[in-house]
């Protein structure tokens, strides 16, 4: 499996934080206090890992993307370092990577052990395996198209990193992890490595539209809710979401059909439930921040949020997704929007003009949203992103900060 697990490196104070939480959670066996749930993101963590593909060939490629959030701490400097380790197809446990000191003891990660190989740093790296990996194999061995796993490390640490480190360098960071001076979250994840057919192999689910009350919700747009609002959320995933696929067995192979479950976090707010069937119709409700049922849950001080949706198959399959929200003032104005002007140069931005623009949410054209949309006090306008549409003439509509959406009348032509 994929599944990124997650180990937090201790503060120096973490033993009398951990002890305080133990005596406020006795302390308060008998109250009503209400705890945050597992949904609630207010840290630094690690949501997701996906290898797309998460199953390759020997010698191929696979590209890593990382889901991190930090709401706490917005802009806070981190910086991920990618580690790699070949597949070990004879199983002996012999992948540096199966090494838990590792975890431990980081600074060997730069002594690079036979088999471990840096493999980037950011939110995204590449992983290889090598074309003779199960050249010690026979060549009828059963793990040649069962597959064998390459294990992979995202190491998050709480600080800026040069990524032209040199291995002396690198020691060095990482020695300040294990003097625990900075801090560090560290996932696993792996990728499956086989000589199965590319049709054969698994791949993630995808992640194809978001319902919300039943209607689809503009891609690269914000969720406006009502403080302490309800929103039924649905997921629209491809129809062939759950793959099936082979699994020997001492009796004989037999076909089995993926389960797909997705997983909700936010920065505020609940959720009815944490998990859910993809494929299922049944909606889970979203209670935004504001909600006088959980007043220790109230509205950001800026207003906004996010919503995360991790999808995971039971394969090792991922994909992710991220759902800014914004807790509406209803004492703004409508936003008017008068004219839409598409960019004027091959990088320039759509410009919206009209009244009451500074509360403008979200411009909506068809069913795209412009991305990074924004706006400008210096001209009054409302900009962002041209939105990546057919050729065609599409509907324009404003959505508002106080909750209240308009069709313009205008309509924005894509040559």
């Amino acid at each position: 499996m994929s599944r990124a697990s997650t180990t937090r490196a201790r503060s120096p104070t973490s033993g009398r934080v951990r002890g305080a939480l133990v005596f406020f959670l006795v302390g308060s066996a008998c109250t009503n206090a209400t705890f945050p749930p597992e949904t609630l993101v207010g840290d630094l963590r690690v949501l997701s890992i996906a290898s797309e593909p998460p199953e390759v060939g020997p010698g191929e490629t696979s590209r890593l993307s990382m889901l991190k959030t930090d709401p706490a701490k917005a802009g806070a400097v981190s910086t991920v370092i990618w580690v790699g380790c070949e597949p070990d197809p004879q199983d002996l446990g012999r992948s540096a990577c199966n090494d838990a000191s590792i975890l431990l003891r980081p600074t060997q990660i730069t002594d690079y052990p036979p088999g471990l190989q840096l493999l980037g740093f950011g939110l995204s790296a590449q992983y290889r395996s090598t074309a003779t990996v199960f050249d010690v194999l026979a060549q009828d061995s059963p793990i040649r198209r069962a597959g064998s796993v390459g294990q992979v490390l995202g190491l998050v640490i709480g600080e800026e990193v040069d990524p032209l480190a040199t291995g002396d360098q690198l020691r060095e960071y990482f020695a300040r992890i294990e003097r625990k001076e900075t801090p560090v979250v560290v996932s696993l994840t792996r990728v499956l490595v086989s000589e199965k057919p590319p049709e054969q192999r698994n791949r993630n689910p995808g992640i194809v539209d978001l319902l919300v009350d039943g209607v689809r919700h503009p891609k690269n747009g914000r969720l406006p809710v009502k403080a302490g609002g309800r929103l039924a959320l649905t997921v629209g995933v491809p129809d062939d979401v759950r793959q099936s696929y082979v699994e020997a067995r001492p009796s004989g192979d037999v076909t089995l059909t993926e389960t797909v479950v997705g997983a909700w976090y936010s920065s505020g707010g609940r959720f009815s439930r944490e998990r859910f069937d993809v494929t299922s119709d049944d909606a889970t409700t979203f209670i935004a921040p504001g909600s006088t049922e959980f007043p220790e849950d109230p509205v950001p001080e800026r207003r906004t949020g996010t919503i995360w949706l991790v999808v995971r198959d039971n394969r090792g399959g991922q994909a992710f997704d991220r759902y800014p929200f914004f807790v509406c003032d209803p004492s703004l104005p409508n936003p008017s929007v008068t004219g839409i002007a598409p960019p004027a140069t091959p990088d320039g931005q759509v410009v919206v003009t009209g009244e009451n623009l500074s509360a403008t949410l979200d411009v909506v054209v068809g069913d795209v949203a412009l991305n990074r949309g924004s706006f400008n006090a210096s001209a009054g306008t409302f900009v962002g992103d041209a939105p990546a549409l057919a050729a065609g003439s599409y509907a324009v509509k404003v959505r508002g900060r106080n909750c209240n959406d308009a069709d313009t009348g205008l309509r924005y032509v894509v040559p």
